[in-house]
C-alpha cells in the first residue's frame, strides 16, 4: 500500500468533502411524499380493473368525513342551523366537488300532478323536526351514514377533486379546518385521505430528525465510553453522517421523495454504517496497543478487517436488495436506496476513515489495562462456559428453535388501513370515532354490468338481482353510506307517492317497475352528475358503493369468501368486488410470498459468497445455520405475540438476515486468518473469540440501541421495525457467541477438547 500516505489522504479528503457538499445541497431540497396509490399492485389485473372502474365512475377515497356531535342529540334546530351554515360554507372552498349533509338533502315529491321537493329535516321548526326524526327512524335511510346510531352525531360527507397534489391538499385541509373552527360547533371529528396525508407527512418530517438525533446522542455516549477519545467520537460521526448525506442527496437528484418507508433510511444507514466504523476503529486501536505506529497499524487494519467489512456490507446490501422482489413499490424503492446507501457507507468507511486517521495524531489514550483486562476476562470466561456446557447450549438452542418454530403457525397476513398510526395518535382516534358511531371509514366497492348488452342495468330483472347482491353485501359487510341503483329507485318511488315512507321500496311488480322507470328517464334524473357516479351513461354498468368497518385484510378476505358463497346464481348481471382498500389487501397477500422468495434468494447468494470464501460446504452450513436460527425465533415470537405479517413487519426478515451476518463474517474471517497462520483449531477459535468478540458485542449494542429508538415512533411500521430488528440482532449475537465456537470445534476437531 505504497499509495497510502499523507498526500493521497489529503487528496481523498478534499474530493470526498467536495462530493459531500454537493450532495448536501440536494439534502436541503429534499421533499416528502405520501402517495396512497403506490401501495396498489402494479401491473396486476385487479389494479387494471380498478383503473377502468374509476374511469366509469370515480375514486373511492377522495373524500373527507366530518362528524359533528351535539350532547342534546342532532334533532335540535340550533345545532342543525350551524351544521347547515357549515355545509354551505364548505361548498365554496376550492377543490371541493360536493358536500352532502342531512341539512342540504331534499326529497323530490310528486303530489296531485305537481312536482316539488321538501327537506329531510326542518331547520327552523321544532315540531316539524320531531316529525322528521320519526320519519327518518322508520326508514333508517341515513342511519350509520349521515346519522350516528345514537343520534347524537351527524356526518358531513365532503368529496374532493381527484388526485390532488400535496400543496393543493394542504391548502384544502387547512381551509376546511379554519372553516370548521369558526362554526361554533363544540365537538368535531375528521377522517379522510387529505387529513391522513397531512398528518403522515408532518410526522415523517419530525421523526426523520428525531430518530437520527437520538441515534447520534446514543452513539456519542457509546463511543465516549468505549474508546475514551474525542476524535474517536468525532471521526466516526463525520464518516457516517457523510454516508447519510450522500444517499439523501442522490435520492433528491434522481427525483425520489422521502416516503413512509424511506424515512427510516437515515437512521438505518447511520446505525449500519457505524458498525463498519467500529470494527475498523477497534482493530486500529488493538494494533496501536500492540505497539505498532500509526501508519502500519492502519495498513494492517485495512488488510485484516477491510475485506471482512466489505463482505458484511455487501451481504447487508444484498439483504436490502432482495426487497426488490416485493410487489409494493415503496418497499422495492426502500430496498434499492438503502442497499446502495450501505455500500456508500462502506466506501466512505474504507476511504475517508483511514485518510482522516492518518492525518490526525494517534489518540492519547490507546491503552487501559484495567478496561482491556475486564473485556478479556469476560470473553474468556464466556468461551470456557460455552465449551464446558456444549450439550446444554445445543439442547437450549434446539428447544428454542422448535418452540419458536411452532409459533410460526400463528402468523397471518393482515393489514388495517390506518394501523400504521399508533393508538395514541389523534388521527387514529378520529378514525376510530367513525368506526364506533357510523358504518366505518373503509371504502367498499362492487362493480355490476349486464350480461346481455341489449338489456339495461335498471331493467326489472337486473334490479331484482342487484337487490339480492346489495342485501347480501349489506348483511355480510355491515355496510353504511350505501349508494346504488336500488336507493335511486326507492327514493324516486317515494317521491312519486307524495313522499310517503310506505313507498320507500322497490315496485312490487314488473309492470309497476317499468312505469316508474319511464318516469325516471323522462325526469332527466339519469343525466345528472350525482346519478352517473353510480350508473353509467349507457345504462349497462353500475356500482354499489359504501363504507364498512376496518376489520383488517385477514377478516375481510374471510368475509369476501362468505359473501361470494352466499350470493345466489344470477342470470342477468355479472358482478366483481374492487376498490382501493381491496387492492391494498391484495398487495399484502402477495407480499409474504414475494419476500420469502427474496429471502431465499438472499440466502442462496450468501451461500455462494461463503462458498468462494471458505471453499467448504461445512462452513457454509455453519454460517447459514447460525443466522437462520434468529429468523425462525423472531417469526415464532411474532406468531405468539399476535404481530401479523404486513408492510412493515414483512421486511424484517430480509433486513435482519443481511445485518445479522456481519458478526458471523468477522468471526469466521478472523478464524480463517488464524488457521492460515498455522494455529490449531482450538487456539484459532480462542483468538477469534477474544479479538472479534468485543467488536461483535459493541456493534450489536450500537445496532440494537439505534433501532430501539424507533419504538417511540407514532408510526407502527417504524415501531415494529425498531422493536423486531433489535430483538433479532440481540438473538443473532447470542447465537454467534454461543454456537459458532461449538460448531467450528465440532467440525474441525473430532477429538475431545479439554479447556
Amino acid at each position: 500500500m505504497q499509495w497510502f500516505n499523507r498526500k493521497t489522504s489529503i487528496l481523498i479528503l478534499l474530493v470526498l468533502s467536495a462530493a459531500t457538499a454537493f450532495f448536501g445541497v440536494g439534502v436541503s431540497k429534499s421533499s416528502f411524499d405520501y402517495d396512497f396509490e403506490k401501495f396498489f399492485p402494479p401491473g396486476d389485473q385487479e389494479t387494471e380493473f380498478f383503473e377502468k372502474f374509476r374511469e366509469n365512475f370515480e375514486n373511492d377515497y377522495d373524500f373527507l368525513l366530518i362528524g359533528l356531535s351535539s350532547p342534546k342529540g342532532i334533532y335540535d334546530t340550533t345545532f342543525l342551523q350551524k351544521v347547515n351554515k357549515l355545509t354551505d360554507t364548505l361548498k365554496t372552498i376550492p377543490y371541493v366537488v360536493d358536500v352532502t349533509s342531512i341539512t342540504n338533502l331534499s326529497m323530490p315529491v310528486v303530489a296531485g300532478g305537481s312536482r316539488g321537493s321538501k327537506k329531510y329535516v326542518h331547520l327552523h321548526n321544532d315540531s316539524l323536526l320531531k316529525i322528521d326524526s320519526i320519519r327518518l327512524n322508520q326508514t333508517n335511510e341515513f342511519s350509520g351514514s349521515l346519522i350516528s346510531n345514537d343520534q347524537k352525531t351527524t356526518c358531513i360527507f365532503l368529496q374532493t377533486e381527484e388526485k390532488l397534489s400535496k400543496n393543493k391538499s394542504d391548502q384544502l385541509i387547512d381551509q376546511i379546518e379554519k372553516t370548521v373552527a369558526i362554526s361554533d360547533i363544540e365537538e368535531v371529528h375528521m377522517a379522510g385521505k387529505i387529513k391522513a396525508q397531512q398528518v403522515y407527512l408532518s410526522r415523517m418530517q419530525k421523526e426523520i430528525i428525531l430518530f437520527l438525533a437520538i441515534a447520534i446522542v446514543l452513539v456519542i455516549i457509546f463511543l465516549a465510553v468505549t474508546f475514551q477519545s474525542f476524535y474517536s467520537i468525532l471521526v466516526p460521526l463525520v464518516v457516517v453522517l457523510g454516508s447519510v448525506t450522500w444517499q439523501l442527496g442522490i435520492m433528491h437528484f434522481v427525483g425520489k421523495k422521502i416516503d413512509i418507508l424511506t424515512v427510516l433510511l437515515p437512521t438505518i444507514l447511520f446505525i449500519v454504517g457505524m458498525s463498519d466504523v467500529i470494527h475498523i476503529l477497534s482493530k486500529y486501536m488493538e494494533e496501536l496497543r500492540a505497539g505498532l505506529t500509526k501508519k502500519p497499524a492502519l495498513i494492517k487494519t485495512i488488510k485484516e478487517v477491510g475485506f471482512a467489512t466489505f463482505l458484511t456490507s455487501l451481504i447487508t446490501a444484498i439483504g436490502f436488495f432482495t426487497l426488490i422482489t416485493a410487489n409494493i413499490s415503496p418497499i422495492r424503492e426502500f430496498g434499492i436506496y438503502t442497499g446502495f446507501g450501505v455500500l456508500i457507507a462502506y466506501f466512505l468507511s474504507i476511504t475517508l476513515l483511514p485518510s482522516v486517521l492518518l492525518l490526525l495524531p494517534p489518540p492519547k489514550v490507546v491503552h487501559n489495562p484495567k478496561y482491556d483486562g475486564i473485556w478479556n476476562r469476560v470473553l474468556h470466561r464466556q468461551l470456557l462456559w460455552v465449551f464446558r456446557h456444549k450439550k446444554m447450549v445445543l439442547v437450549i438452542t434446539f428447544l428454542a428453535f422448535v418452540g419458536c418454530g411452532s409459533g410460526i403457525y400463528f402468523l397471518k397476513v393482515n393489514n388495517l388501513l390506518l394501523e400504521d398510526l399508533s393508538a395514541k395518535e389523534p388521527l387514529r382516534k378520529e378514525f376510530l370515532f367513525f368506526e364506533k358511531n357510523f358504518s366505518g371509514g373503509r371504502p367498499f366497492e362492487m362493480y355490476i354490468e349486464v350480461k346481455d348488452t341489449t338489456q339495461e342495468i335498471l331493467s326489472y330483472a337486473s334490479i331484482q338481482e342487484l337487490k339480492k347482491l346489495e342485501d347480501v353485501a349489506t348483511q355480510k359487510f355491515e355496510l353504511g353510506f350505501v349508494i346504488s341503483p336500488i336507493a335511486l329507485i326507492k327514493r324516486f318511488n317515494r317521491s312519486m307517492n307524495s313522499g310517503l315512507n310506505d313507498y320507500y321500496k322497490l315496485p312490487a311488480t314488473e309492470k309497476e317497475h317499468n312505469v316508474l322507470l319511464d318516469q325516471i328517464k323522462m325526469s332527466g334524473l339519469l343525466d345528472s352528475a350525482d346519478v352517473q357516479k353510480f350508473i353509467s351513461a349507457d345504462l349497462r354498468k353500475a356500482r354499489i358503493s359504501g363504507k364498512m368497518h376496518d376489520l383488517g385484510s385477514y377478516k375481510v378476505r374471510s368475509m369476501e369468501k362468505d359473501f361470494l358463497a352466499s350470493v345466489p346464481p344470477l342470470q342477468h348481471v355479472n358482478y366483481r368486488l374492487t376498490g382501493s382498500a381491496r387492492l391494498v389487501d391484495q398487495n399484502i397477500s402477495y407480499l409474504a410470498v414475494n419476500l420469502m422468495q427474496g429471502l431465499a434468494s438472499g440466502i442462496l447468494i450468501v451461500a455462494i459468497i461463503f462458498g468462494f470464501m471458505y471453499r467448504s460446504w461445512k462452513m457454509i452450513v455453519i454460517a447459514l445455520t447460525v443466522n437462520i436460527i434468529p429468523m425462525v425465533c423472531i417469526a415464532g415470537i411474532m406468531g405468539y405475540l399476535g404481530i401479523d405479517i404486513k408492510v412493515s413487519t414483512s421486511m424484517i426478515f430480509t433486513i435482519a438476515f443481511g445485518i445479522a451476518e456481519d458478526d458471523t463474517i468477522h468471526f469466521l474471517s478472523r478464524f480463517q486468518i488464524e488457521r492460515q497462520n498455522g494455529r490449531s483449531t482450538l487456539y484459532a477459535i480462542k483468538r477469534s473469540f477474544l479479538s472479534t468478540g468485543k467488536a461483535m458485542i459493541l456493534t450489536s449494542i450500537v445496532l440494537c440501541a439505534g433501532f430501539v429508538t424507533m419504538v417511540s415512533s407514532s408510526f407502527m411500521s417504524i415501531f415494529y421495525v425498531g422493536f423486531l430488528l433489535s430483538l433479532t440482532l440481540f438473538i443473532a449475537v447470542v447465537a454467534d457467541l454461543c454456537l459458532l465456537p461449538i460448531f467450528l470445534l465440532t467440525i474441525k476437531n473430532k477429538k475431545a477438547v479439554k479447556t
